[in-house]
């Protein structure tokens, strides 16, 4: 048993290091803690400032028991857990954002909402900012000096991961439910 013990002391240090390294590395932490420690330029704030009510947005919907029954709502809880792992690590890889994606793909089928100009603007410029914006179609220029360090990759999956959020503490997901029962009813 000590030497298990051990092991998890010994992991833990070793996090605790491989954060530290994360914080500025330019192909590291492409994720929104990455994104405000890069713009603010400080190493000494606490990633917990964001964390938390991180966390507590994330947690509000777990509360809505009366809607566990839809399928649409626990597959948006789903897509919450894949956009909350990649924005909220600071070992957020560019490469990392295809487990967001799967989120993203996932909130745009499944909200409560209809398909509306909003939705499909935001999805498809997720789609092409996290598709296309760290690869060679992007002039190395650009990727180096704009993309990388404002990690532009970030941007859209905060305002789908938000728009989530609020979709989930606040609006109904029975009335989506019925409505796509009514419609395999008719076909």
């Amino acid at each position: 048993m000590e030497y298990v013990l051990s092991q998890y002391v010994a992991w833990w240090e070793q996090l605790g290091v491989k954060n530290e390294l994360n914080k500025f590395a330019l192909s590291q932490n492409v994720s929104l803690l990455g994104l405000v420690r890069k713009l603010s330029g400080n190493p000494d704030y606490k990633d917990l400032w964001l964390i938390l009510p991180a966390l507590v947005l994330f947690f509000i919907p777990y509360l809505r028991v009366s809607q566990y029954r839809n399928l649409n709502f626990r597959l948006m809880l789903l897509a919450n857990v894949l956009l909350f792992v990649v924005l909220f690590s600071t070992g957020t890889e560019a490469s990392g954002y295809i487990i967001a994606m799967i989120g993203v793909a996932i909130w745009y089928v499944c909200s409560p909402l209809p398909f509306d100009r909003y939705k499909t603007i935001l999805l498809w410029t997720t789609l092409v900012i996290v598709g296309i914006s760290t690869t060679e179609l992007v002039p190395a220029f650009i990727r180096n000096h704009f993309i990388r360090p404002y990690v532009f990759k970030v941007w859209p999956c905060i305002v789908v991961w938000l728009t989530i959020c609020y979709e989930m503490i606040f609006l109904d997901f029975r009335s989506k439910g019925k409505a796509l029962s009514n419609n395999r009813k008719s076909m």
